[in-house]
């Protein structure tokens, strides 16, 4: 008989004071350090997830909140919410690519919502930056778009 094989050990996700201190170090990079509307808004993702409502972070809570637009909104004419948080998340990839490389509280900002994932990497160690790098070099292009030019 095999003895039963233990499934790989996942890192604890970090607690609220971990992750406030996170994205301090994070809005003070160079990255965010000179884009006061992206630090408020990764600053409000954060604070409401770390709350417990991100399910609640929708595109007139954010416009309300963070832009201070009226409960008359509509995104149909308005993109500020959609732009900042593009520029969000390309501030994000910049940081982990650069000062953040070996960090090992990981935030993101998926495609699609408002809602920040906040996990931590058991692999943080500088070595893994190339892989870091890479991975986000080929994030830049879609799947079927060729990457070579010729």
């Amino acid at each position: 008989m095999k003895p039963a094989e233990s499934p790989p050990s996942t890192p604890a996700p970090p607690d609220g004071a971990e992750v406030r201190r996170h994205i301090e170090k994070i809005l003070a990079s160079a990255a965010f350090s000179h884009a006061p509307r992206a630090q408020q808004f990764l600053r409000f993702v954060i604070e409401e997830t770390l709350a417990g409502r991100a399910g609640e972070i929708k595109e007139p809570v954010v416009a309300a909140r963070v832009f201070n637009l009226s409960s008359r909104f509509d995104r149909r004419i308005n993109s500020i919410v959609r732009a900042e948080a593009t520029h969000v998340r390309r501030r994000l990839r910049d940081y982990y690519l650069d000062a953040g490389s070996s960090d090992s509280v990981i935030v993101e900002l998926p495609r699609g919502g408002y809602a920040p994932v906040i996990r931590t990497v058991a692999g943080s160690r500088p070595e893994d930056r190339g892989r870091r790098q890479f991975a986000a070099f080929l994030s830049r292009f879609r799947p079927g778009k060729s990457i070579l030019r010729g």
